[in-house]
């Protein structure tokens, strides 16, 4: 019984020596912690295939769209240690991804328009409610996307990147520029403008 014992080991052994040989290539996980800086914006057309950037300026009403980019800034960097057990060394070929964190959370999002949209809305009230954001192939309340946000690790950096749409059509003015307010959760406020769009 001990022989069976040490035989076995003796294979995770030189299993362990054999798998420790390979050289993969894979550096030590990062733990990335960057900030936003400043926030610019992007028409998206979603009449085409799928929703593209556009320097079109008159839209079919429910098929606009705004893009949301992040200028951002690294503020630090932390190397997780190697860990040379017998586990690490088997999966040493998988190498995981780098851990990119946002140092702060968007707290809310506010739309507003530089014209009357509706009655109930003049220009300059919180049109947000009229928008839904895009998670993969589902459209999404705006309040609900900020709570999945907060429970992914990378999705940080690319927040907003495959855009919000508008689910109703204007009723008064059908000239607008569109005015996105975002609150972080250390207090910063970040503004960007799209450009006129007609929406018909």
């Amino acid at each position: 019984m001990i022989k069976k014992i040490l035989v076995i080991f003796g294979l995770a052994l030189s299993l362990q020596l054999i798998s420790g040989c390979v050289d993969c290539n894979c550096g030590p996980v990062k733990d990335i912690y960057f900030t936003k800086k400043a926030l610019s914006l992007k028409n998206l057309d979603a009449n085409l295939p799928e929703p593209r950037l556009t320097k079109d300026s008159v839209f079919a009403s429910t098929r606009f769209g705004i893009q949301m980019q992040f200028v951002t800034e690294q503020v630090a960097l932390k190397q997780h240690s190697v860990n040379w057990g017998l586990i690490s060394a088997a999966m040493a070929c998988s190498c995981e991804e780098d851990n990119i964190i946002g140092k702060e959370d968007i707290s809310s999002v506010a739309i507003f328009s530089n014209n009357d949209f509706d009655a109930s809305h003049p220009k300059n009230t919180d049109l947000s409610l009229y928008f839904k954001a895009k998670w993969n192939n589902a459209d999404m309340p705006i309040a609900d996307y900020l709570k999945i946000l907060k429970d992914l690790k990378h999705s940080a950096i690319i927040a907003f990147y495959q855009g919000i749409f508008l689910q109703q059509a204007p009723t008064a003015s059908k000239r607008h520029k569109f005015k996105v307010k975002i609150n972080l959760s250390d207090g910063r406020v970040l503004e960007a403008e799209t450009t006129e769009v007609e929406l018909r």
